[in-house]
């Protein structure tokens, strides 16, 4: 059973704790944590020393200021420690009901989701903690964060990885104090002086035997790496600590600037990002993929930045997105093609191509005004009925579509290319086809069969376009011609 309560921890915070205490107090405090907690915190707690002093210390930060907000904590079983595992899981029972804090115990075969993953047990191991923190935040309505217990160690571990990969001032910043609705109040705390102060005062604690194998990177460098810094300064955590603090400090003054340059330009073009330092540009580029749901890595930033010399040019970025640039103008796009699936026959008479925005009208007069009036662009043909053959109907662009006229057959690829028509608008090109093939491309030519003049009735084509937006709609080569 453990022995341990309430008045055990204000003992020990006034005593071997209080340097703990008073250096998490300045953190939160730092960090503006206090309104995250005081609005009620979830806890990860594994049993370790690090999640038992994290939540000793909230249980105390709430005696101290006499408020009563939720303490609550969740225990993941990951399903890879066997019998420890479970010992873990029962320690913590034993200390939340000695503390009368609410604990929610979940399980998991990280394992066998590790490999269908394709992913790291470690990163496995992750991802299902934070999903399990993040449902169980959804549910409740009295708990609006979670606290981990990442300290300082933990942080010196990741600058040294993250910077053996290569990693930019945000990799080499260590964990973030504050992400989202995630906080770290020992994030200033050695691991070395957590144990120490735990065992002095002999507060209980569980021990992971993984973390004692080098199997795993960060074990490694925990264990040999680190230690080896010792040899350069008597600190190397605080010393590497500080870097990563100075790293963080730059990497908000240059994404403030990225975010200002969005903020300030409604539309961004290829010659305004081109024209910012690599720094700003990168992180403009990782927030607007970031807003569409998607990101980037330094590969992609690279190949971007090369072709942004171009006026037409999508790129393709990682969460099924991509980066368009469109006569200049740069957005990221879920889909180039999106929309582009439609297939209208087309009678005499208005054709509505629902939910295109747009209309198609076979007459033998002009379209009434006051109707093509309502539609923010329009474009007209004059056809003759001897060239049609069988059936029309509209539909977008295909792979070898060519259209003869003027004394010459045109592919359709080219005449897009030579006018410049951006990629992703090509196949919102109606193309008005019959049996025999291209009949009219909006913008272009009517097809030439060497009917002479006089024969067939003549025919009015008129494609409306209701809006001029970004929204779903159609394209007439015409709006792409200068």
């Amino acid at each position: 059973m453990v022995q341990i309560d309430l008045k055990t921890l204000e003992s020990f915070f006034s005593s071997t704790g209080s340097k703990i205490f008073d250096v998490a107090e300045s953190t939160i405090g730092e960090y503006s944590m206090a309104s995250y907690i005081e609005s009620g915190v979830l806890i990860g707690l594994s049993g370790g020393a690090d999640s038992v002093m994290l939540l000793c210390l909230l249980l105390e930060y709430r005696r101290r200021r006499a408020l009563d907000f939720t303490i609550s904590c969740v225990h993941v079983n990951h399903g890879i420690r066997g019998e420890e595992a479970d010992r873990d899981a029962a320690f913590c029972r034993e200390l939340c009901n000695a503390l009368d804090v609410e604990l929610i115990v979940k399980g998991y075969d990280v394992p066998t989701l590790a490999r269908g993953s394709g992913l790291s047990i470690e990163e496995a191991a992750r991802i299902t903690r934070y999903s399990v923190f993040n449902d169980i935040i959804r549910g409740r309505n009295d708990i609006c964060c979670v606290s981990t217990a990442h300290n300082m160690s933990d942080s010196v571990e990741t600058v040294i990885f993250n910077m053996l990969r290569g990693s930019g001032a945000r990799g080499v910043s260590g964990i973030q104090p504050v992400r989202d609705n995630i906080i770290r109040p020992l994030i200033k705390v050695s691991k070395k002086d957590i144990t120490d102060s735990l065992d002095a005062f002999g507060i209980p604690y569980v021990i992971d035997s993984t973390n004692l194998s080098d199997e795993y990177t960060r074990n490694y460098i925990r264990h040999e790496i680190v230690p080896a810094f010792s040899r350069l300064t008597n600190e190397p955590e605080r010393m590497i600590s500080r870097f990563a603090d100075n790293m963080r400090s730059d990497d908000d003054f240059i994404r403030s600037v990225a975010s200002d340059f969005i903020s300030d330009n409604e539309v961004i073009t290829n010659s305004a990002l081109a024209a910012l330092h690599y720094s700003v540009y990168i992180r403009v580029l990782a927030m607007i993929a970031d807003k569409a749901g998607a990101s980037i890595s330094n590969k992609i930033a690279s190949d971007i930045r090369r072709m942004l010399n171009k006026n037409n040019f999508s790129y393709s970025l990682i969460g099924r997105a991509f980066f368009v640039c469109e006569r200049g103008v740069c957005r990221i796009s879920r889909d180039t093609t999106e929309g582009a699936d439609f297939c209208f026959e087309v009678k005499q008479g208005i054709t509505e191509l629902s939910p295109l925005n747009a209309f198609f009208a076979l007459s033998d007069k002009n379209c009434e005004k006051t109707y093509s009036n309502v539609y923010k662009i329009s474009i007209q043909a004059n056809l003759s009925s001897a060239i049609i053959s069988g059936s029309l109907y509209l539909r977008p662009k295909k792979d070898g579509d060519t259209v003869y006229y003027g004394g010459m057959t045109h592919k359709l690829k080219k005449l897009f290319s030579d006018c410049n028509i951006p990629r992703s608008k090509r196949k919102l090109i109606p193309i008005l086809c019959d049996d025999k093939g291209v009949v009219w491309v909006p913008g272009f030519g009517v097809r030439d069969d060497g009917v002479a003049k006089g024969c067939g009735n003549n025919l009015i084509a008129s494609l409306g376009i209701k809006t001029d937006t970004e929204e779903i709609r159609l394209y007439s080569a015409s709006e792409f011609r200068t």
